[in-house]
C-alpha cells in the first residue's frame, strides 16, 4: 500500500500484503488516514478478515474474522461511523497486549474509541460479492450508474466472464464539462487482470481520450486526470485532458512507476498501531 500526496504527487510507501485484498470491498476515511479492508490468505486462523488500518499500513487495529468470501469489507458512512458489510457482527480482535499476535476479547462488546460500528446494511451486508458495497461507494463518491452489462457465459474465450456488453459507469469533472466513462469488460482473464476495464473521457458526448486496459482513472477535484496504467501512474493536467489524444499517456506526467517493486516485509511505525 502506497498514500498519494496529491499536491507534490509524493509517494509513501507502508506495508506489503501476501495475499489478496478485495480491493472493490474497501473503503477510505474522508480525511483519508484510516482504510477498511477486506482480505484473504485461505488459511487459519481467520480465512478471510475484514479490518481497519492507518494508511499506510495495513497493521490491523481491529479485525473481523468472516471466513468466507460472501459479503466483507465495508464502508464509511461518516467520519466516525463504520458500516461493516458482514451478515453479523461479533467482537472484534484486537492486538493482544500479552503476547504477539491477534487476541479475541470474547462475547463482550467493544467500543472502538471515537467511532460506532454497527451492519452496512440490514438487507445487503454479506450477502454479495463485490456489490452492493461497491455501488454504494463509487456512486457515493459521485459516479453515476448507466449500465449493469451483460455478462457472458461462465469460463469462455480465456476469462471466467465476458462481457456481451459492458457495465458502465459515468464521473462528471468537478470542474469542466467533461466525463470519465469506465467500462468492465471481463472479470478475470487468464493470466491477466481480474478486471478488464476501459475508460474513455468524453467532451460533449465526443470521445477525446480512450484508455485500453486501464486499471483505474479518477478525477482530482482540481479537475486533473489520475490514472493507472501498465503498472505506472500518471496526471493529465486540467487543460490537456481537453485535447484530443492519439494514444493515452499523450502529454500526461508519469508520476511513478510501480512495476519494479517487489515484496519488502515491512514494520508498522508505532503511531500506525495507535487509533487516531
Amino acid at each position: 500500500m502506497l498514500r498519494w500526496w496529491l499536491d507534490a504527487d509524493r509517494l509513501e510507501p507502508g506495508q506489503w500484503f501476501n495475499g489478496r485484498i478485495y480491493e472493490r470491498r474497501c473503503d477510505l476515511s474522508p480525511d483519508g488516514d484510516l482504510l477498511i479492508y477486506f482480505a484473504a490468505k485461505w488459511q487459519a486462523p481467520f480465512e478471510t478478515w475484514t479490518a481497519v488500518s492507518r494508511t499506510p499500513y495495513l497493521t490491523a487495529l481491529a479485525l473481523w474474522p468472516k471466513g468466507d468470501a460472501w459479503g466483507g469489507g465495508g464502508l464509511f458512512e461518516t467520519p466516525r461511523v463504520i458500516g461493516l458489510n458482514h451478515l453479523e457482527i461479533k467482537s472484534p480482535v484486537i492486538p493482544g497486549a500479552r503476547k504477539p499476535g491477534w487476541h479475541p476479547l470474547g462475547d463482550e462488546p467493544v467500543k472502538l474509541p471515537g467511532f460506532e460500528v454497527r451492519r452496512w446494511s440490514e438487507e445487503a451486508a454479506g450477502r454479495g460479492e463485490d456489490n452492493p458495497v461497491h455501488h454504494e461507494r463509487i456512486t457515493r463518491d459521485g459516479w453515476i450508474f448507466v449500465s449493469e452489462g451483460d455478462a457472458g457465459p461462465y469460463r469462455q474465450s480465456g476469462y471466467a466472464w465476458l462481457f456481451n456488453s459492458p457495465e458502465i459507469y459515468d464521473r462528471p469533472s468537478p470542474v469542466n464539462g467533461l466525463v470519465l466513462r469506465r467500462f468492465l469488460r471481463a472479470i478475470y482473464k487468464k493470466n491477466g487482470p481480474w478486471y478488464v476495464e476501459d475508460f474513455e473521457v468524453l467532451r460533449d458526448g465526443a470521445r477525446v481520450r480512450f484508455i485500453e486496459n486501464c486499471s483505474w482513472a479518477d478525477w482530482q477535484k482540481n479537475g486533473d486526470l489520475l490514472f493507472a496504467l501498465d503498472g505506472k501512474l500518471y496526471r493529465l493536467a486540467t487543460a490537456k485532458v481537453q485535447e484530443p489524444a492519439q494514444i493515452p499517456i499523450e502529454n500526461a506526467k508519469l508520476v511513478a512507476d510501480l512495476a519494479p517493486l517487489r515484496f519488502q516485509n515491512v514494520v508498522a511505525p508505532d503511531w500506525a498501531k495507535q487509533w487516531p
